[in-house]
């Protein structure tokens, strides 16, 4: 499931911006936006009632691979959901993990019972680094003057989940045990993946280091 996601980032050009080269890339031109059609005024409108965001704000960034995230996590608690319902029927019917175990026809999915085991717990690692992907990743910002808003997807099946602060309230976040370290800011207390070259323009994203007057 995480290999959706992965192929779709390796598709994006993920240049990590050092602190020199955030002033050097002011001048960065606009061929290198990823940008280069931007979405008509009736779908930044759609955009905003379905974030339920009111019309003064304005769409300044929009993630790729939306439809990947989405599909992931779907996938994802659609499963857990599935096995977390025939565990607990089983437990409910049996009241002894020995006797659940020995219900399933282990044959079926590994060749030894303690396989089974490393199968569960390399299943609920894959989960959390899916959910975990999810709630750094943000599909849409808008700013509204000093006032900022980050989209990130539910945890749920459906819905979204909103992220506000200022402008100034951001800062790279270095964490040499994230493989998207270089990616990694921290927009006021939330640590999130930006894709520098899906901003609207470059001066967008330069604009949210400008420290409020």
């Amino acid at each position: 499931m995480c290999a959706a996601i992965l192929r779709g980032i390796k598709l994006v050009n993920l240049r990590p911006i050092s602190g020199f080269r955030l002033q050097q890339s002011l001048h960065t031109s606009l061929t290198h936006n990823k940008w280069q059609n931007p979405p008509s005024g009736d779908v930044e409108r759609k955009l905003l009632y379905v974030d339920k965001l009111p019309e003064n704000y304005q769409l300044i960034y929009r993630a790729p691979i939306e439809n990947y995230v989405t599909w992931t996590k779907n996938i994802s608690t659609a499963t857990t959901s599935v096995l977390g319902l025939i565990a607990a029927y089983h437990w409910a019917t049996t009241m002894n993990v020995v006797n659940m175990v020995q219900k399933v026809d282990i044959a079926i999915l590994v060749s030894q019972e303690s396989d089974l085991y490393y199968f569960l717990c390399g299943f609920v690692l894959i989960n959390l680094a899916i959910r975990t992907f999810v709630a750094k990743y943000p599909l849409r910002i808008y700013k509204s003057s000093d006032k900022y808003v980050a989209v990130y997807g539910s945890q749920l099946p459906l819905g979204t989940v909103k992220h506000f602060f200022e402008k100034g309230q951001i800062a790279e976040y270095k964490n040499f045990l994230n493989p998207w370290s270089h990616i990694m800011y921290r927009l006021g207390n939330r640590s999130s993946m930006l894709l520098i070259d899906y901003f609207k323009t470059p001066s967008e994203f330069h604009q949210l280091f400008t420290t409020k007057q």
